[in-house]
């Protein structure tokens, strides 16, 4: 199963979003608990604004769009085959920007992508490769969730964001790989993220660094990511298909 026909499902089922996470895989169980978690990451809320965004992604044909990234993408990195959902962005709030435009979140066995209507359709390029390669990551380092550390959530974002750059452009890098200049960065991984990289995804401590949250900076770990995979370039120049199956170990000096 590839992209999945949400766009069906949508036109069913818009105003009962519990309904719709039922049909997937992580909701099947506790749909509520779920859907907050999705929300944390754009899932939309209102359902009047889904209603006009799911217009446009209609009128976009963006289940097709997707469909061809898959294919794509699957074939350039041999990457698994796993559900993918398309489902209308929550615009008006949101963990990475007051105003989303586009968002997703990757587990092993399904990827979920928030979208709303873009001027520019390479956007929705770039969120896909961003996803799509945290998967065929996931699926090379065969680990289980239990024992993803710091350092592992911080290069999966590295190095997603460096596939970004190399298939995409850097125009469509996100803004956290240039918020922060090298010595800042530096000061910020000497005291934060080097004396914390083990820490485990089941630890509070590692979301407030990977996303900056109460008093460490914003975006933190995901630019101190970028920053790693960054310096182990200037060393050796490596493609996204070589550098997407490394350890994370490999990628501190």
């Amino acid at each position: 199963m590839t992209v999945v026909p949400t766009n069906e499902w949508l036109g069913d089922l818009i105003d009962k979003p519990l309904e719709l996470l039922k049909k997937t895989i992580n909701g099947k169980d506790d749909q509520q608990s779920f859907y907050e978690y999705l929300m944390k990451h754009g899932m939309y809320r209102s359902v009047q604004h889904a209603e006009d965004i799911y217009k446009k992604m209609k009128e976009n044909n963006l289940w097709a769009r997707f469909s061809l990234y898959e294919k794509k993408y699957r074939r350039k990195w041999n990457g698994p085959s796993v559900p993918i959902y398309l489902f209308p962005v929550q615009e008006k709030r949101g963990m990475f920007q007051s105003s989303m435009k586009k968002s997703g979140v990757c587990f092993k066995n399904e990827i979920f992508f928030f979208v709303t209507d873009q001027q520019d359709t390479k956007e929705y390029e770039a969120l896909f490769v961003h996803e799509y390669h945290h998967c065929v990551r996931m699926k090379l380092l065969n680990k289980q969730d239990s024992q993803y550390t710091l350092l592992d959530s911080i290069i999966f974002e590295g190095l997603a964001e460096y596939a970004v750059k190399e298939y995409c452009g850097e125009k469509y890098m996100a803004p956290w790989t240039k918020t922060y200049g090298e010595k800042e960065m530096s000061g910020y991984h000497e005291k934060w993220i080097q004396p914390n990289l083990d820490v485990k995804r089941s630890n509070p401590l590692h979301d407030h660094l990977l996303l900056g949250q109460k008093s460490y900076p914003t975006m933190l770990g995901y630019a101190a990511g970028f920053r790693l995979v960054q310096n182990h370039l200037k060393k050796q120049d490596l493609s996204t298909l070589r550098l997407i199956g490394k350890p994370s170990s490999s990628f501190i000096s």
